[in-house]
């Protein structure tokens, strides 16, 4: 079991989007996905205590052609902020894509057997190009989309169709981003799919010319009721894997994380490419069908309560300090964090104080790359400042002059961090002065 695997995809996707933000100053997501795990729950009654739920889970799965059952510890983060982010966030991807899969298991498809309505599935592709500009093609796509929606109300209409259950997925492969379309959507008995895919096809390499794109004659596909698992698209779009089929080198965005992580600049370099593309569009839409179908929304449905197998499991709880979650868990290190907090939790219960220590251990390393951080800041600037025509007085005096800086920014730096993980607990606040920290300043956790 891969424990720790969306901890470090998740801090790997920070890492990125910090960089591009220090790099260019654009903030493609805000900070929703770097805080996803790591700032608290806005109605958190501990603000100022992380803590981490663990429990004992059975847990199923495939090793080589048998399926093995055993009881691990799990740990995750309690009382945290959520980013909801159901394209980019590893976390809230797999949260989603579990969500609309039981909906659709538990709600959407015992309502159209009610109904006396079958379903099929539309998969819309576009041509598309590495060397394109991805967020233009995904502004001509979703264009293309919408033009193409409306010009098929009324051959939806023919076939007895009340809407659809629309997910965008968006892998990357040699030819760059390949987004499309999944629509499961609805029909009545009878109704003739061959026919509609023929029409389908024609109206959309329409839509897409009118956009400047244009489709192979695979750029529809129809499957009918009965020749495909309705719950695909949501299992499809929650894998964090590659696609199986041998003959086709997508992959997925966490995959491209996984790559990232691993040292593969190009992966992290086409997973911000891809970020810019798809941010801000919806990944799921159910349009009115379930108003039509007189069921809740997805939003508004809650999966029932799955009862543990695990007879008087308590979930035990780990506390300690919010600030130094934080620092712990910064973007600015380069290594994920909270893995290996999480880890340290699942072994708390023989190793008493074991999270604490991991904590501490990754707030040290968090603060030594913030040191290089800002060494390497004034190393650009004092290579900025020294031109060839200066004398080697005045070479010397730019030397110090950054030098003096760099010390002054380390020293703030480290006292403001100091601050943030130890504040002082007293009515009567002392101000303790920058030179008194100075000394030893890297943190002892042994």
């Amino acid at each position: 079991m891969k424990y720790n695997a969306t901890s470090i995809q998740q801090h790997q996707a920070s890492r990125l989007l910090t960089q591009h933000y220090r790099a260019t100053r654009e903030n493609i997501l805000g900070d929703g996905l770097k805080l996803c795990q790591r700032a608290k729950a806005h109605h958190s009654q501990t603000p100022e205590i992380a803590l981490i739920a663990v429990e004992k889970k059975t847990i199923t799965q495939k090793v080589g052609n048998q399926l093995t059952t055993e009881i691990v510890n799990v740990a995750r983060m309690h009382d945290v902020a959520h980013c909801g982010n159901a394209h980019l966030c590893p976390f809230c991807s797999g949260s989603k894509a579990s969500h609309m899969r039981q909906w659709i298991d538990h709600v959407f498809m015992p309502e159209l057997q009610q109904h006396g309505l079958l379903c099929g599935l539309m998969t819309l592709t576009a041509h598309h190009k590495r060397e394109s500009d991805w967020t233009e093609f995904a502004a001509k796509f979703y264009r293309a989309l919408e033009a193409f929606g409306k010009t098929m109300q009324r051959d939806m209409k023919a076939i007895g169709s009340l809407g659809r259950v629309r997910a965008m997925e968006s892998p990357v492969g040699s030819n760059g981003l390949h987004l499309h379309i999944h629509d499961l959507f609805t029909y009545g008995p009878g109704a003739d799919l061959d026919a509609l895919a023929a029409i389908a096809l024609t109206k959309w390499k329409a839509a897409l010319r009118k956009h400047g794109l244009h489709c192979s004659k695979r750029g529809v596909d129809i499957k009918k009721h009965g020749d495909f698992d309705p719950r695909y698209i949501a299992k499809e779009l929650a894998a964090h894997d590659t696609k199986t089929d041998s003959k086709s080198d997508l992959v997925t965005l966490f995959k491209l994380l996984d790559k990232s992580a691993r040292g593969d600049k190009q992966a992290g370099q086409d997973w911000i490419r891809a970020a810019k593309a798809i941010q801000g569009r919806d990944r799921w839409n159910v349009g009115q069908l379930a108003h039509k179908l007189g069921i809740p929304s997805p939003s508004d449905w809650k999966r029932p309560e799955i009862v543990s197998t695990i007879d008087a499991a308590p979930v035990r709880l780990i506390a300690y300090p919010q600030s130094h979650h934080m620092v712990a868990t910064s973007p600015n290190s380069e290594r994920a964090g909270l893995a290996f907090i999480l880890r340290a939790a699942r072994n708390e219960a023989a190793r008493p104080g074991s999270v604490q220590r991991m904590a501490l251990r990754m707030c040290d390393e968090t603060i030594k790359a913030d040191i290089a951080l800002i060494q390497q800041k004034h190393a650009y600037k004092l290579a900025q400042a020294i031109t060839p025509s200066m004398t080697p007085e005045d070479k010397q005096k730019a030397v110090g002059k950054q030098f003096a800086h760099c010390t002054f920014a380390i020293a703030e730096y480290r006292a403001t961090t100091y601050a943030y993980m130890y504040p002082i607990k007293s009515a009567n606040p002392v101000s303790t002065p920058i030179a008194a920290l100075l000394p030893g300043l890297e943190l002892d956790f042994a």
